[in-house]
């Protein structure tokens, strides 16, 4: 089996994977909250308003930007508070732990451990100090 067709096969069990799925549900879940659309674009325009007062430069507003940080910050709020956000952070959270495993499998694989009985170290055990055995920073 090729390098290619291998990781081919690892995206087709990825999407199959419950942690994927929820995902993708969530994603769904927050493309139809009407709601949520609307925060969104509201949280853009805030961005793009704060945006265009910080490039006046010197004649730019501090009063202006701090206002347009304060609306954007409880906007922000609000959206994180939503359950389908919620539900959507708690997926793409999954699924970066996920991704962080995959990736230091393959570099423990790169560093020429045995992929058939190489492991990250469990987090409670820490940091061996070898990086090899290095699945990240947490």
């Amino acid at each position: 089996m090729s390098i290619e067709s291998a990781l081919r096969e690892l995206g087709k069990e990825i999407q199959k994977d419950e942690r994927f799925i929820a995902l993708q549900a969530a994603a769904k879940a927050n493309d139809g909250d009407e709601k949520l659309q609307q925060q969104m674009q509201e949280m853009q325009l805030l961005s793009l308003k704060y945006q265009k007062e910080s490039e006046k430069g010197e004649e730019a507003s501090q009063e202006k930007i701090t206002e347009l940080q304060d609306q954007y910050q409880k906007l922000y709020g609000k959206i994180m508070e939503g359950e389908n956000m919620q539900k959507y952070s708690a997926a793409a959270s999954e699924m970066e732990q996920m991704a962080q495993y995959i990736s230091g499998m393959i570099g423990l694989f790169f560093d020429g451990q045995d992929p058939e009985t190489c492991e990250l170290p469990k987090p409670e055990e820490g940091c061996t100090h070898d990086c090899c055995t290095c699945g990240g920073c947490h």
